[in-house]
């Protein structure tokens, strides 16, 4: 395969992560449908009881299919083409991403219980839904936080000094998304606002898997290429 079959490859999980980020990225329309709960936690937009909820599950569950997909078809490129040993590690980073689709859609159809006529859910670690709801979005940003370090393990010395940008941005990714992901998790567990962080993260989450095609493409077309023999 060449580099130019390479990069029309990865064209079509290009889109769909792309679609799925914005899918994910749902938060502003809350504004419009729901703009009591959207002060609160994200997942409150798809809890039990809250206006056009079905909406909001509808979108996560449209993102995680999406991304299931897309590294479908990365898994096909990777695998078909390219026998080097590291790329095995190219591998967990798609399925970091894959967890995190996965995850992403069954948290989603199993929302939080908000009281009826309250706009906001319940925090509290006693809370069996909040406590469900709680382990599978760890799960699923834990996901997304292995995809980041392996795409900045794996990309070579070669990358690191003629494109050091290139390089960083994985670093650049992972560092925000730990720092936004530990302020949100702590706030929560804090019963303060944790608004602002938690739309910073979730737009890091979104930017990721728009861009992890391209490092999955720009890893590859670095690589030695298999060459059939008869």
């Amino acid at each position: 395969m060449t580099d130019g079959n390479t990069f029309f490859s990865v064209r079509i999980p290009t889109a769909l992560m792309a679609i799925s980020g914005v899918l994910y990225f749902s938060w502003p329309l809350g504004y419009l449908l729901n703009p009591q709960a959207n002060h609160g936690l994200a997942s409150d937009l798809g809890a039990l009881h809250q206006p056009y909820n079905w909406l909001f599950i509808s979108l996560d569950v449209g993102c995680g299919i999406l991304i299931l997909l897309s590294t479908v078809k990365l898994f096909e490129i990777i695998s078909n083409n390219y026998t080097q040993p590291n790329l095995r590690w190219l591998k967990f980073s798609v399925l970091g991403a894959s967890g995190f689709g996965l995850l992403t859609a069954i948290t989603a159809v199993m929302p939080l219980n908000c009281t009826q006529g309250s706009p906001n859910c319940e925090v509290a670690l006693d809370n069996p839904y909040f406590v469900i709801h709680g382990i599978f979005s760890t799960g699923s940003v834990t996901s997304l936080a292995f995809s980041i370090f392996f795409i900045w393990f794996l990309l070579p010395s070669r990358e690191r000094s003629e494109a050091p940008l290139a390089y960083r941005i994985p670093a650049i990714f992972l560092v925000v998304w730990l720092g936004f992901g530990t302020l949100t998790l702590f706030l929560v567990l804090q019963n303060r606002s944790s608004t602002l962080s938690q739309r910073l993260f979730i737009g890091t989450c979104s930017l990721w898997l728009a861009v992890l095609p391209y490092f999955v493409g720009s890893i590859i077309r670095m690589q030695p290429k298999v060459t059939h023999t008869n």
